[in-house]
């Protein structure tokens, strides 16, 4: 995977694992087996380093917004960029909020935007 990063933006190639969304798929009984789940793309935050500072933090998932505009199929090359919208404090929680976008061909795919809070 290639890595690019920006101030609050990094970007990755990245490509499905057949056997992987098989198994995820069977699961959560989703046809067809090829096709990959919008929720399967929550695999990828670890991926980015723009993402490790919050990898072993101890993080609420508050807000998931999904936005779907083509399916994303195993075996095929996309381009994942990852952007670092917000923190702010809110009480005594920080919240973060992060937005995945997977592209193929320079056409937008699918559009997560996720908001995390942490209790400090």
């Amino acid at each position: 995977m290639q890595r690019y990063l920006k101030d609050g933006h990094e970007l990755l190639e990245i490509e499905f694992d057949a056997s992987e969304v098989k198994a995820y798929n069977q699961l959560f009984g989703i046809q067809p087996l090829t096709q990959v789940a919008p929720l399967f793309c929550a695999k990828l935050w670890p991926e980015f380093q723009l993402f490790q500072p919050f990898r072993y933090k101890n993080l609420i998932l508050r807000e998931t917004e999904v936005q779907q505009l083509q399916t994303l199929y195993v075996n095929e090359r996309y381009h994942a960029h990852l952007y670092f919208l917000n923190q702010s404090k809110v009480r005594q929680f920080m919240k973060y909020t992060f937005k995945l976008e997977i592209n193929k061909n320079r056409e937008k795919c699918i559009s997560i935007t996720q908001v995390f809070l942490e209790e400090i």
